[in-house]
């Protein structure tokens, strides 16, 4: 019956993000090196936006405790001013994040696309394509925005340490741990899935009607 084929369908498709997002992971991680390699300019350009008061000193790789991280040095070149307090130029911060933060979200999209219920599977190739620009857009900003937050709490901590939370790069931080990665990874995901439909109407849903006969 109907019921059936929709757990039927809903069980493929879970089969299928799992599929899909292990092979990702594995991927991930067996080209992260050249990956990241391949990331880092990108990074620096957005941190450089983020921090125009900063110099960024180095901005590289390595693998720390079994972690891969991306560790910045970045130098303040102008005077800041930082809850009432003058941070003079000149001061050198050190922080780092996790490599990982940049992988998660493009891969539960690429998954999530790769499993929607109702995409024929000749759409498939078009659909992950239309996927990978938004992928690439989250990916190539979650490094950043963690190692931004990262400065910006140190700067807080210099002046005071009670008030480190107060700090825009510190809010920003706890959005993205506290699932907001997940969540934006998710919008973007409904957003691709709303484009496909406007740009291939009417031929996206391939699961039979109610009432109609599904042939072997």
């Amino acid at each position: 019956g109907w019921a059936g084929m929709n757990r039927y369908a809903l069980l493929k498709s879970g089969l299928i993000f799992v599929v899909t997002a292990v092979g990702l992971i594995v991927a991930v991680y067996h080209f992260a090196a050249p990956l990241l390699d391949l990331l880092l300019p990108g990074y620096r350009a957005a941190l450089q936006l983020l921090m125009p008061d900063f110099h960024i000193d180095s901005l590289t790789w390595r693998v720390d405790r079994n972690e891969t991280v991306v560790a910045l040095t970045a130098t303040t070149d102008t005077l800041r001013v930082v809850l009432d307090r003058i941070i003079p130029a000149g001061i050198q911060i050190r922080a780092s994040t996790l490599a990982a933060h940049a992988w998660t979200p493009p891969v539960l999209m690429l998954a999530l696309v790769a499993s929607w219920p109702g995409i024929r599977l000749t759409h498939q190739p078009f659909i992950l394509l239309l996927t990978l620009p938004f992928a690439g857009l989250v990916m190539l900003i979650q490094v950043p925005l963690m190692l931004w937050g990262a400065v910006e709490d140190v700067l807080y901590w210099q002046v005071d340490h009670s008030r480190v939370a107060e700090s825009l790069g510190s809010r920003v931080q706890g959005f993205l741990d506290g699932g907001g990665r997940y969540a934006i990874a998710l919008v973007l995901t409904l957003l691709v899935i709303a484009l496909f439909r406007i740009i291939v109407p009417g031929q996206s849903i391939s699961s039979p009607a109610p009432g109609s006969t599904a042939t072997p």
